[in-house]
C-alpha cells in the first residue's frame, strides 16, 4: 500500500479548511471546561459501572444497519448497552457547538469520516484520552499523534464504481479524467457536501488532478446524492451509469449479493480517509464509552465491524473476503495533520 500525505502542519491546513467550509460555527466559542471526564482519563474501564452508566450512546455517520447490528454483537459480547444516533459531518457540526456551549454532549462515542474535525476536538481540549490495549496495531497515520485522542476504525477508500451490463468495460473509465468525457453528463453521481468522504475526496486529489479538473467536471452535471447507498441503487437499476467516488463497502456489499458490478482503481491514486473514533470529554458514561473503544479496536472487533460493512481495516492482521489486496493500491491518504 502507497501512502500519499494529504494534510500538512504548516501553512493552509484542512483545520483551517474546515473553519470557512462551516462558516466558523462551530469553532467559534470556547471550549467548556471537562476536568471531571479529564481527571477520569487515566482510569481503566469497569464492566459494572459501565452497566451503571446506561446505554453508551454513539454518534456516527456509517450505514445504520450495520452499526446496529455491531451494537447488538458488542452488548452480546460485553453485557454494555449502547445506542446509536446517524449524523453526517455537515449536521454534526452545529449539533456540536450548541451541545459544548450548554456544557453537556448527548453522544458518548464519535465516530466520523472526517479526522479534520475530530484533530480539532483534541486541539480544543474537547476529547477524553483513552489509549486502547491495541494501540500498537495501528501506524502513526491511523491514529492522533499523541495516541488515544482518536483512531481509525476502518479505512474508507474511494474508488469509481459502474454496472458492466449497462457499462461495457472497454470504455468504462479507466482513470478519474475519463470522467470528463461528455458521454457521461448527468450521468456521474457523488455524495453531497455533507459526508466528510466527498471533502476528503477533494482535497487529496487537488494537488494530482489538473488545476480545471473539478470546473469541467461541474460541466458534465454530475449528480448529488445522501449517501453512498443511494448511488449503488441507482448504478444497480441502471439510473446512474458511474458512481463517481463510491465508498469499498458498497462494492463488498453488491458482490455478496451476487450482483455485477466493477470498482475502478486508477493507478494515479485512490482517494480514502480515515474513519475516526474519539470519546467526548463531557461523556456522561466515561466507562462505557471506554469499554466501546477498546471493542472496536481489538482484534475482534475489527474483524467484527469490517466483516459486517465490507471494509478496510486500519489493522495489517485483518482481511476481509472480496475486498482486493490494499497493499495493491495507492492510497491518497491523508497521513499528517
Amino acid at each position: 500500500m502507497k501512502l500519499t500525505a494529504g494534510f500538512r502542519r504548516n501553512g493552509l491546513t484542512r483545520r483551517q479548511l474546515l473553519v470557512t467550509g462551516a462558516g466558523g460555527v462551530l469553532w467559534s466559542a470556547m471550549p467548556h471546561l471537562v476536568s471531571r471526564a479529564h481527571a477520569e482519563a487515566s482510569q481503566p474501564p469497569s464492566v459494572e459501572a459501565a452497566k451503571a452508566e446506561g446505554p453508551v450512546v454513539v454518534w456516527h455517520a456509517d450505514q445504520e444497519a450495520d452499526v446496529v447490528e455491531f451494537l447488538r454483537i458488542f452488548k452480546e459480547k460485553t453485557g454494555v448497552d449502547a445506542v446509536q444516533q446517524r449524523l453526517l459531518p455537515g449536521a454534526a457540526l452545529p449539533k456540536l457547538e450548541a451541545e459544548f456551549r450548554a456544557g453537556q454532549t448527548t453522544g458518548d462515542v464519535y465516530i466520523t469520516s472526517d479526522s479534520g474535525i475530530m484533530e480539532n476536538l483534541r486541539l480544543q481540549n474537547r476529547l477524553l484520552r483513552y489509549i486502547p490495549k491495541d494501540i500498537d496495531a495501528y501506524a502513526p497515520e491511523y491514529r492522533s499523534a499523541e495516541p488515544g485522542y482518536w483512531t481509525t476504525y476502518y479505512v474508507n477508500v474511494g474508488p469509481m464504481m459502474y454496472d458492466p451490463r449497462y457499462v461495457k468495460k472497454e470504455i468504462a473509465p479507466k482513470t478519474w479524467t475519463d470522467l470528463l468525457d461528455p458521454q457521461w453528463k448527468g450521468q456521474i453521481g457523488f455524495q453531497n457536501s455533507a459526508a466528510g468522504t466527498s471533502y476528503g475526496f477533494w482535497f487529496a486529489m487537488k494537488d494530482v488532478l489538473p488545476k480545471d479538473f473539478w470546473d469541467n467536471l461541474g460541466k458534465n452535471n454530475p449528480r448529488a446524492y445522501a449517501s453512498s447507498t443511494q448511488i449503488s441503487q441507482d448504478i444497480e437499476r441502471g439510473d446512474l451509469k458511474i458512481g463517481g467516488r463510491v465508498s469499498i463497502f458498497q462494492y463488498v456489499k453488491s458482490v455478496r449479493k451476487k450482483q455485477s458490478v466493477e470498482a475502478v482503481f486508477p493507478e494515479i491514486g485512490v482517494p480514502a480517509v480515515n474513519q475516526v473514533i474519539g470519546i467526548f470529554g463531557t461523556t456522561k458514561r466515561p466507562n462505557a464509552s471506554k469499554i466501546f473503544t477498546e471493542f472496536m479496536l481489538s482484534k475482534e472487533g475489527q474483524y467484527l465491524w469490517n466483516n459486517i460493512q465490507g471494509s478496510y481495516s486500519a489493522r495489517k492482521d485483518i482481511h476481509i473476503e472480496h475486498l482486493p489486496d490494499i497493499n495493491t493500491l495507492r492510497l491518497r491518504l491523508p497521513v499528517d495533520f
